[in-house]
């Protein structure tokens, strides 16, 4: 879904605080439509949450995690941002910024500046390919991936429902 960029700020027309020469943001996704709120049209039903709606995918607490994104169309950009519910969150309550840790768990930045200028190097490879360590977490949590971009006002935004398990121990016990 694409919305303004600095999620999780509340207000648009704010300049990157890494990037000053970088286009100001529109305003990011109000709380309660975190998951559906988009440009091009809002989408409601991206905005249901019980703990039981998504499908989940597994991952392990505290593990490395690869995370792939494809683009339908690449644009110079700034960063991925990987945020995740807090330990304590309601997953029967619409998605809000008190539902998510404040600092995002991953973040991959590219510094290259200003943006218009080849050498910068801010066009991502396709695809592009982020290995993350997971946070601590058990059972139910939402991971939100941010990819900002620097010559826009928007980023766009990605949902992942997943359960978290422990490591499988590599030790065996008889």
């Amino acid at each position: 879904m694409e919305s303004g960029k600095f999620f999780p700020a509340m207000r648009g027309e704010m300049l990157d605080q890494t990037a000053a020469t970088d286009v100001q943001n529109a305003a990011p996704p109000t709380d309660g439509h975190i998951a559906g709120s988009s440009v091009s049209g809002d989408v409601p039903l991206l905005d249901e949450q019980t703990p039981t709606r998504w499908e989940k995918v597994r991952l392990h607490s505290g593990a490395k995690q690869k995370f792939k994104w494809e683009y339908a169309a690449a644009q110079p950009t700034r960063r991925w941002n990987y945020f995740i519910t807090r330990i304590d969150w309601n997953s029967s309550s619409p998605l809000t910024r008190a539902q998510f840790e404040v600092k995002p768990f991953c973040t991959i930045q590219n510094p290259g500046q200003p943006f218009w200028d080849p050498n910068a190097k801010l066009m991502p490879q396709e695809p592009t390919v982020h290995i993350c360590d997971l946070p601590k977490r058990t059972g139910y949590h939402i991971i939100l991936a941010v990819w900002e971009i620097a010559n826009s006002p928007m980023a766009f935004y990605q949902i992942v429902d997943a359960t978290f398990e422990e490591p499988k121990s590599s030790s065996s016990s008889h």
